[in-house]
């Protein structure tokens, strides 16, 4: 029997519209009555990092680059597999899709939330390429189908013979998408948050999409016990005073470099971090250029930045050559936060041990 589903219709903004979905005759992963429910553990590395979680100094009067790593792979959830196909749906873009086969499977974002996902319901088998953010090291010896960062290129997805695409609007553009779908590729366009308040649903309604509402269901109690945990821990470490933080995003030394706000989800992130984003605090919400004048007027005390942007613009020393960088209160004291490119921003299974990772590099590392 068929899953049906409704997914928002187009022309709703890409970032805040929500999902919705409903099922007939079977239960999906939707948060519907008769669905089974599981003990779902947190993993056991954000379970140390929470626990071991404490501050050290004052944050305030720290200097230098705090960096993360990396985060862990999300750990399947170990439940059966399902296979609930075929799944009928109207997509985001208001196309009616029938998903017949997953074997084969494209996930395209630009934040490399949907292969994490589908890592998390067990299907990390069936991805046959990625986009450059998703950098799991499971993940690195498939071909990537984008180019500078968000732009799809058409003839390297058709070329791996997909059967099923799953794509939103954060890569584009919306011609390429439409030139999969009319190749006869099975094309659902998603809509997702992207917040932490929607973490868990985004999770369920990509899981859905799949056939897979049961391990959809079990990963998304996971992801949000995790979250729970980092932010009760991080509460009980940030200081009193919250640190004034600024995400500043460059592309090496030319003309990308613009700060985020809170269309990008940054109040989110730095909120659960203890600080205070000082960006949408001053009215940013589309990303805006970071000119002297704009960097001035927030002057952190810490840049949160991806670990690959710090990196394209010679790292700290040459991020300071950026006019108006060295003058606010981040650059006196060469203070930024650096993430994987990745996982920065995505709101997906793996934001409970990023925030926890990222406390440690600003509060249980203080200097």
């Amino acid at each position: 029997m068929p899953i049906f589903m409704f997914l928002s219709p187009a022309g709703l903004s890409a970032r805040r519209s929500r999902l919705a979905a409903a099922a007939t005759g079977v239960c999906t992963c939707l948060a519907l009555a008769g669905c089974a429910s599981w003990d779902a553990p947190v993993q056991e590395q954000t379970q140390q990092l929470a626990d071991t979680l404490a501050s050290t100094g004052d944050p305030h009067e720290a200097r230098g680059v705090s960096l993360v790593e990396n985060v862990s792979e999300v750990e399947p959830v170990g439940t059966t597999a399902q296979r609930l196909l075929p799944v009928e749906l109207t997509d985001a873009d208001g196309y009616d899709v029938t998903v017949t086969d997953t074997s084969r499977i494209l996930a395209l974002d630009l934040y490399g939330t949907y292969t994490k996902t589908l890592r998390g319901i067990g299907l990390a088998e069936n991805l046959v390429g990625r986009t450059v953010s998703s950098a799991e090291p499971s993940l690195a010896d498939l071909p990537v189908v984008t180019e500078n960062g968000h732009s799809i290129n058409v003839e390297a997805v058709l070329n791996l013979r997909p059967s099923l695409v799953i794509v939103d609007h954060s890569v584009g553009p919306a011609e390429a998408i439409d030139q999969i779908r009319a190749a006869g590729v099975t094309t659902v366009v998603m809509e997702p948050q992207r917040s932490m308040a929607s973490m868990a649903e985004d999770i369920e309604n990509l899981a859905a999409v799949v056939g897979e509402p049961d391990a959809g269901k079990a990963l998304a109690e996971r992801s949000q016990r995790e979250l729970d945990e980092a932010l009760s821990a991080i509460r009980e470490a940030a200081p009193e005073v919250p640190l004034r933080m600024s995400f500043l995003y460059a592309r090496g030394t030319g003309g990308v470099f613009y700060l985020l706000g809170e269309e990008d989800g940054t109040r989110d992130l730095i909120t659960a971090l203890g600080g205070t984003d000082v960006n949408s605090e001053h009215g940013i919400g589309a990303a805006s250029p970071a000119s002297p004048e704009a960097l001035a007027e927030v002057n952190p005390e810490l840049f949160v930045m991806m670990k690959g942007g710090l990196t394209s613009t010679g790292d700290i020393d040459g991020l300071l050559q950026r006019p108006g960088v060295a003058q606010t209160t981040a650059g006196q004291h060469r203070r930024v936060l650096a993430l994987p490119d990745g996982d920065s921003l995505a709101f997906g299974p793996q934001t409970g041990e990023l925030l926890l990772r990222a406390a440690h590099a600003l509060y249980g590392e203080a200097q």
